[in-house]
This record gives C-alpha cells, sequence and structure tokens, in this order.
C-alpha cells in the first residue's frame, strides 16, 4: 500500500516534468516541422559592397510557393523598369558579393550574371557568391538570375560603375 502511494505520488510530478520539456522544446523550435506554414517565397537578393548590404529588385519571376502554387511577375521592359529604381555606386574592376535569402532554406542553384548597356548584354563572371565587376566606368543594368528546383527569379539594378 505503502508503494502504490508513493507510485500515486509521482504521477504529478513526472506529469509536470513533461510538460515543461514540452515548453521548452516548443520554445526552441523542436516541433515547429509539424504542422507549420513556412514561407516559400521568391528569395530576396543582395548586393554586398564594402560591408553594406543592398537589396535588388526582383525583376521577372516564376516561382513554386507550394505544390502547382506559383508566384509569377512580368516585367516586360528591363530598362524601365530598372530605370525606376535607384543607382547603386559600385567600384568598377572590383569584386562584390551577391547572396539570395531564401527564408532559411538552402537551395541548389545556378546564377549567372549580366550587364546591360545600350541594349547590349554582357555576361560577367560570379563564382562563389562573388561578382566580378568589369574595369569600366559607366551606368549599366546589372541582372542577376537565380535559377533553383522552385523556378526563377531576376534581380534588377541600375548601377553606376566609377
Amino acid at each position: 500500500m505503502k508503494k502504490i502511494l508513493q507510485l500515486l505520488l509521482l504521477i504529478p510530478v513526472a506529469a509536470i516534468s513533461i510538460f515543461i520539456i514540452t515548453l521548452i522544446a516548443r520554445q526552441f523550435g523542436v516541433y515547429n516541422f509539424i504542422g507549420e506554414d513556412y514561407d516559400t517565397s521568391p528569395p530576396t537578393g543582395e548586393l554586398h559592397v564594402n560591408g553594406s548590404g543592398i537589396i535588388m529588385e526582383q525583376g521577372n519571376v516564376n516561382w513554386e510557393v507550394k505544390d502547382g502554387e506559383f508566384v509569377k511577375k512580368r516585367v516586360d521592359d528591363i530598362k524601365t523598369f530598372a530605370q525606376k529604381e535607384k543607382k547603386i555606386d559600385l567600384p568598377s574592376g572590383e569584386d562584390i558579393g551577391f547572396s539570395y535569402i531564401a527564408n532559411g532554406t538552402v537551395l541548389e542553384s545556378d546564377i549567372t550574371a549580366q550587364l546591360w548597356n545600350n541594349n547590349k548584354k554582357e555576361s560577367i563572371t560570379i563564382e562563389n557568391s562573388t561578382i566580378h565587376l568589369p574595369n569600366r566606368k559607366g551606368t549599366f543594368i546589372l541582372e542577376i538570375n537565380l535559377v533553383a528546383e522552385q523556378g526563377t527569379v531576376q534581380y534588377i539594378s541600375t548601377v553606376n560603375l566609377n
């Protein structure tokens, strides 16, 4: 009888312990994968210049956010679109960084970059998240294209190389 009473007294202690462990686990995100919606919107593109991050505008987008559900954006005139955006000053002949913020998800992707000058596109080197800018001065449109399993995103900015 005494042992049964001791066991009955342990039940509330065990229940309280389980409750506290569950609260701690929820606080640190252990159970976040169960039944939650994740933000799967198209990633944000960001240039890294002299320690500063500069968000690029999204141009054309075709991105799957859920099975069969897409975010689509169509820009018919890239030049007009880019001219409406704030110009970014960049150092000619230097290397700058590029990253995309994919809401915590690492994407298998292919990234390409081009400079537009008078409707003429010129590919520029981008490797290991580093863009190698040409050693020329002037105003250009910088286009970066991200291609991933989820779709494509085009990032556009008008840049002054100086």
